[in-house]
């Protein structure tokens, strides 16, 4: 159980935390090269990216703050979430011709495999393992 609520606490930072700061100021996105342009785009980056992110976020949080309730949920979600972002980003990759490496410091060219690298995955794996281990716990 503890790596559950290690793995659901730092997902709720990071997501109420990305999506505070999107909700606040949707254009910050454009750093991964997102062509912000007119209202509809910049609404859409502040209720996707900023609203439905920290939603998001307080689930994952609710995980580690009423765990009999919540944690095998969240931790399903959160595994789910991860994986769909992993596959999409390989599809989409191969599929526009993009890069698995990591450029350091080459936005927004090492924004996807950055994260797809150092984030999901880890947190992917992480999330199914913690379930799996929680399983008849919560």
């Amino acid at each position: 159980m503890k790596l559950a609520k290690i793995i659901l606490a730092l997902t709720a930072a990071i997501w109420i935390g990305y999506g505070t700061w999107l909700f606040f100021d949707p254009k910050a996105l454009a750093y991964m090269g997102f062509g912000l342009d007119n209202w509809s785009a910049i609404v859409e980056v502040q209720a996707m990216y900023g609203g439905a992110e920290i939603a998001m976020g307080i689930f994952a949080l609710l995980g580690v703050l009423k765990p009999q309730r919540y944690m095998h949920g969240a931790l399903l979600l959160w595994a789910m979430i991860y994986t769909g972002l992993v596959i999409g980003r390989v599809v989409g990759i191969i599929q526009w011709g993009g890069t698995f490496s990591v450029p350091m410091g080459v936005l927004p060219d090492s924004y996807n495999p950055g994260a797809m690298w150092f984030l999901e995955i880890p947190s992917a794996t992480l999330c199914w393992i913690a379930l799996y281990l929680t399983q008849d716990k919560v």
